[in-house]
């Protein structure tokens, strides 16, 4: 025969399980482009991104890792209402981050978005993301169809950072 002292511990589990899906919860809603406005239809593909990281926090502490696809029309994710601070990250095709960087080769830091989220409700409009691509002699496609990728191309010169892949221009005749 049981008493309540081995029941206790069985009971307090269960009680507390429950306790924590009855916490209210909302939903948050991003889309992301890429600087220019080229969207992620094309952009994901032609910049070597294949997913993005989402982490946050809001101030009551709850926490938010999520990876998804880089895919048209963003993502949606519920999490616990609150005043929330997320942060998304660029990923390559090996789940390692991207880190994109200016035309001086100076680091972009990732984009960071701030909502709040309210119970029973999906964020309207969504957060908009603009993402850096990493330059086209460091992303890891063939951007100008010579069969040479990145620092491979000679068009590259050597440099991670080089904007294209494309041959410099012709010099302009002279008259």
């Amino acid at each position: 025969m049981r008493t309540w002292r081995s029941w206790f511990p069985i009971l307090s589990l269960a009680g507390g399980l429950s306790a924590a899906s009855c916490a209210d919860h909302g939903s948050y809603s991003v889309t992301w482009t890429f600087v220019g406005g080229e969207g992620a239809p094309s952009g994901c593909g032609l910049h070597g991104v294949d997913t993005i990281h989402v982490t946050g926090a809001n101030t009551a502490g709850d926490g938010e890792d999520l990876i998804a696809l880089c895919a048209p029309g963003g993502l949606t994710h519920e999490v616990p209402v609150g005043d929330w601070t997320f942060t998304f990250h660029q990923l390559d095709v090996r789940g390692r981050p991207i880190m994109p960087v200016d035309a001086q080769g100076q680091p972009v830091p990732d984009p960071t978005a701030t909502a709040t989220v309210v119970k029973d409700t999906t964020l309207d409009p969504p957060l908009a993301v603009e993402l850096t691509p990493r330059p086209e002699c460091s992303d890891g496609i063939d951007n100008d169809g010579d069969g040479r990728v990145d620092l491979d191309d000679l068009d590259c010169g050597g440099d991670p950072n080089t904007a294209t892949e494309l041959p410099p221009p012709a010099p302009a005749a002279k008259l």
